[in-house]
C-alpha cells in the first residue's frame, strides 16, 4: 500500500478524513486579520473532481476526543482543488494518543498496531519493526530529517527523538518511501512537531504543558512545548525529561532497566508572501539500562548525547512549469559510551560510538498538467548524505571507521485517469559507496586465518514504485500497489569484527554482500467514513539476497580466538544472504454500535499475520507473532472511555538455533476527559485528563523480535495518570 506522504506538502481538500472524531482545537482560530500561508494554486475547475461528501451516517458522531485511529491516510502532494486518492495505511498516533500513553522511545508507541512492533530491547531503546522488518531497512526521521543515531547498527542503540515532543507519529509505505531512501525497504517511522512549522500560527503565545506518571517503574515525566508568533516571524522552544527506575514484571522486577531521558529545542521560522523559511537547534540526552541477566551483572548501560541542526523551507512560484521548491537540511553530532564493569571490576567506559552526519533534500512540484490520459501531479527531487561512524573500546573491535556518502534523485507523480481511477508512480536512483575496514574469516572457529584491508563498495540501488486505485462504492477504496526495490548493504553488514557487550553478541559481517532486492505486490480495501470503517491488506514479499544475522550457535569471548568455548559471553552471529519469502495479512475494523447518553459506543477488531521463509524452507529470523485483538469504546463530546484486548499466539517458527517464543494476553483500559478552560482570567484554554491501564492481567511478555526475548521480559501490570494544559 502507498502514501504520498511526507512533510512540506500541503493537505488538499480531498483527503479522505481520519477514522476518529475530531478533538477540540488546543488554540483558537488565527484572526483575519492575521496573514496565513497563502494556498498553491489550484487546478483547472474543468477537471478537479469534486471532494466527498462530508455527511456521515446516523448515529452522529458527536466532537470528541481523538481516540483509536490506526490508519489515517492521506494523499499529500496535489495541488488544491484536485482530489488526492487515499491509496495506502500511514499507522498514525496522533498528539492525543502520545499525551495519553506517552512511550520512552517512538517505536514502543506504535508497538500495537496491526503490522508494527518494535525491537523492546530496552526502555531507551526500541525501534520500530514494520512487517517484519527492522534495523537499517526502517528509516527513522522527524520532520523529514533522519534521526542520525546509530540505532541502526544495534538494537541496544536508541533512538534520540521522544515521543513527548511530538505532535504525530506516523508509518509511511510504499512509493511515498522513495522521497527520502531507497534503504527503507520495510517503511518510514516519521516524527513531526512544531519546531519549524509550515502555517503561520495565531499571533501571542501558546502551547501546552504536558506530564505523566506510571507505578511499573515509578516513573514520572514532562514536557512544555510553546510558540510565540509576532507578525511573521515564529519563534519554537520545548522542552522535556523523564525518569523511571526498574520496571516491575510479574513475580518480581526487570532488574537493570532504568531510565533517564532530557532535551531541549529552540527554533525560528520566517514568512513571507510565497512561503517560508526555518532553522531549529535541539540537544538530546540520555542515560538508560540495558536489562539482561549478564548485563545486569555488569550494570551495563548506556550515555547518549546528540546535537542537531535542522533547516527547512519553501518557496511558491508565480509562473512557469513549477508551482513550489521545498527544501530540507540535517546536521548532528552524536556519542554514545558503553559503561560497565568489566573483567577487572572496574566500572568504566567500555565502548564509544561517534556518529557525524549530514543530509539535505530539495523537490520541486510541477504545476498540474492536462494529458490525454488525465490531470497529472507530482514532484521531482534529488538528496544527498554523508555520514561518518567511529568507535573506541570495544566498539573499536565491532567496527572501525567507517564512512557513507549517498546521492540520489527521485521522481513522484499521481495521475487521474477517470472520475474513479488513478495510478501514482515514484521511481529513485541512489549511488552509495560505503569505506571501512574489510575483516575476513577463513572459519569460523580458530584456528583461522584472519585479514583484514581498508576497502571500499559502490552500490547504485534503483527503485520503483506503483499504484493503481479504484474508488468503489460506499466509500470503499481498492487499490494493487506493486514494487521493486534495492538497498545497498549497511556498515555494520558489511564491516562488523567483533564483540558487541551490550547485544551479548559477537558479530562477522561480509564484505561481499551485494545489493539487497525486493519485489513486492499488495492488494488493500479501506473505508474511512461513516459507521462502519476498516482496512484490509494482504501482501507478499520476495527478497532477493535478504541480509541477515544468523546465529552460527557457537560462542565466542571479546576476541575471535575464544570462539567454540561453550562458556563464551558472546552468542556469534554472521551477516549472510539467502532469498525469503514475506506473506502477511493485516485487518482493523471500526463499527459504531449506538448511541448511548449522548456519546457513540464504538466496537474494534484487529488482525494481523506474517510467515516469512528462506526458499531453502527454514525460517526467517525474529519475526513478529500473529495477533487477534478487539475492544469497546465511548466517547462523547469530552470524555473516552476504551477497554482493548490483543491476543499474541506463540511464535513456534523461529530462526535457526532460536527458540520459540510463548504467547501472552494483553488487556488494556483507560478513561480521559478533554474541556475547554472558558473563564477569560485564565491563561489557559483547555486540557485533558485521564489515567491508563496496561498489562491488567500480569501476563508474561516476550518479544520474538527481540535479541533478549529469553532474558527479558516486557514491564507488568502498569497505571498511568496524565495531564495536559494547553495555553
Amino acid at each position: 500500500m502507498l502514501v504520498l506522504g511526507g512533510e512540506g506538502l500541503a493537505q488538499t481538500a480531498g483527503d479522505l478524513p481520519a477514522v476518529t472524531v475530531a478533538q477540540p482545537k488546543p488554540r483558537p482560530k488565527p484572526a483575519p486579520t492575521v496573514r496565513a500561508r497563502p494556498r498553491p494554486r489550484p487546478a483547472p475547475a474543468a477537471t478537479a473532481t469534486p471532494a466527498p461528501a462530508a455527511a456521515v451516517a446516523a448515529p452522529a458522531v458527536p466532537s470528541g476526543p481523538r481516540w483509536n485511529e490506526p490508519v489515517t491516510t492521506a494523499l499529500q502532494g496535489t495541488p488544491a482543488g484536485v482530489q488526492a486518492t487515499s491509496t495506502g495505511p500511514a499507522t498514525t498516533a496522533t498528539e492525543s494518543q502520545i499525551i495519553r500513553d506517552p512511550a520512552a522511545q517512538l517505536g514502543d508507541v506504535l508497538f500495537t498496531r496491526p503490522g508494527v512492533t518494535s525491537t523492546t530491547f530496552a526502555p531507551g531503546a526500541s525501534r520500530p519493526v514494520i512487517r517484519g522488518l527492522e534495523s537499517v531497512r526502517v528509516r527513522v526521521q522527524e520532520n523529514g530529517i533522519g534521526s542520525h543515531d546509530v540505532s541502526d547498527l544495534g538494537e541496544d542503540h536508541g533512538v534520540p527523538i521522544d515521543p513527548l515532543a511530538s505532535k504525530k507519529i506516523e508509518i509511511i509505505r510504499g512509493p511515498g518511501t522513495l522521497r527520502y531512501s531507497s534503504q527503507a525497504i520495510g517503511g518510514i517511522a516519521s516524527a513531526s512537531n512544531d519546531r519549524i512549522p509550515d502555517v503561520l500560527p495565531q499571533q501571542g503565545i501558546h502551547g501546552e504543558i504536558r506530564g505523566s506518571a506510571a507505578t511499573v517503574d515509578k516513573s514520572y515525566d514532562g514536557a512544555i512545548l510553546l510558540d510565540a508568533a509576532h507578525g511573521n516571524t515564529v519563534v519554537h522552544v520545548d522542552a522535556f525529561g523523564r525518569r523511571a527506575l526498574d520496571y516491575q514484571i510479574p513475580g518480581g522486577v526487570q532488574l537493570n532497566s532504568k531510565l533517564n531521558n532530557s532535551g531541549e529545542s529552540a527554533g525560528v521560522t520566517r514568512f513571507f508572501d510565497n512561503g517560508f523559511a526555518g532553522f531549529a537547534i535541539q540537544h538530546y540526552e540520555s542515560l538508560y539500562h540495558v536489562p539482561g541477566t549478564e548485563s545486569a551483572e555488569n550494570d551495563t548501560r548506556i550515555k547518549m548525547n546528540q546535537t542537531k541542526v535542522t533547516g527547512r523551507g519553501e518557496w511558491r512560484m508565480d509562473g512557469g512549469p513549477f508551482e513550489a521548491f521545498r527544501w530540507w537540511v540535517g546536521a548532528t553530532n552524536y556519542k554514545h559510551d558503553e559503561i560497565g564493569l568489566g573483567e577487572d571490576g572496574v566500572d568504566a567506559v567500555r565502548a564509544t560510538f561517534v556518529n557525524r552526519q549530514q543530509e539535505a533534500r530539495a523537490e520541486l512540484a510541477h504545476v498540474p498538467v492536462v494529458t490525454g490520459l488525465g490531470l497529472l501531479t507530482g514532484v521531482i527531487g534529488a538528496d544527498t548524505g554523508h555520514r561518518d561512524i567511529d568507535s573506541a573500546g570495544e566498539a573499536g573491535g565491532l567496527i572501525g571507521p567507517s564512512t557513507t556518502n549517498r546521492a540520489a534523485a527521485y521522481a513522484l507523480e499521481q495521475l487521474r485517469f477517470a472520475p474513479t481511477w488513478s495510478v501514482v508512480a515514484a521511481g529513485r536512483i541512489e549511488y552509495v559507496k560505503v569505506d571501512g575496514t574489510a575483516t575476513t574469516f577463513s572459519a569460523l572457529l580458530p584456528p583461522a586465518d584472519i585479514t583484514s584491508a581498508d576497502t571500499s563498495r559502490d552500490f547504485l540501488p534503483v527503485s520503483v514504485s506503483a499504484a493503481l486505485v479504484k474508488d468503489l462504492p460506499w466509500d470503499v477504496t481498492a487499490s494493487l500497489t506493486l514494487e521493486h526495490k534495492e538497498r545497498a548493504p549497511g556498515p555494520l553488514e558489511l564491516y562488523a569484527k567483533g564483540a558487541h557487550d551490550a547485544t551479548g553478541t559477537f558479530e562477522i559481517g561480509d564484505a561481499n554482500l551485494k545489493k539487497e532486492k525486493m519485489n513486492a505486490v499488495e492488494l488493500g480495501f479501506k473505508k474511512q467514513t461513516g459507521m462502519w470503517r476498516f482496512e484490509a491488506n494482504a501482501y507478499w514479499r520476495y527478497f532477493d539476497g535478504y541480509i541477515f544475522r544468523q546465529f552460527t550457535g557457537n560462542r565466542c569471548g571479546e576476541e575471535f580466538d575464544t570462539c567454540g568455548d561453550p562458556d563464551g559471553e558472546f552468542l556469534q552471529v554472521t551477516y549472510t544472504q539467502l532469498d525469503a519469502d514475506f506473506r502477511g495479512v493485516e485487518l482493523y475494523s471500526q463499527v459504531d454500535v449506538a448511541q448511548l447518553f449522548g456519546g457513540i459506543v464504538t466496537v474494534e477488531g484487529q488482525y494481523d499475520y506474517l510467515r516469512a521463509t528462506f526458499t531453502d524452507g527454514t525460517n526467517v529470523p525474529r519475526i513478529p507473532p500473529m495477533r487477534l485483538g478487539g475492544g469497546l469504546s465511548w466517547r462523547d463530546a469530552n470524555w473516552l472511555a476504551r477497554v482493548n484486548f490483543i491476543h499474541a499466539f506463540a511464535q513456534d517458527d523461529p530462526g535457526e538455533n532460536e527458540t520459540a517464543t510463548p504467547g501472552y494476553n494483553q488487556l488494556k483500559a483507560e478513561l480521559s476527559y478533554t474541556g475547554k478552560i472558558l473563564d477569560p482570567r485564565s491563561p489557559f484554554t483547555g486540557f485533558t485528563v485521564g489515567a491508563v491501564g496496561d498489562n491488567l492481567l500480569n501476563d508474561d511478555i516476550r518479544n520474538s523480535v527481540s535479541f533478549r526475548k529469553d532474558e527479558v521480559l516486557l514491564p507488568g501490570r502498569s497505571f498511568r495518570a496524565f495531564a495536559t494544559l494547553r495555553f
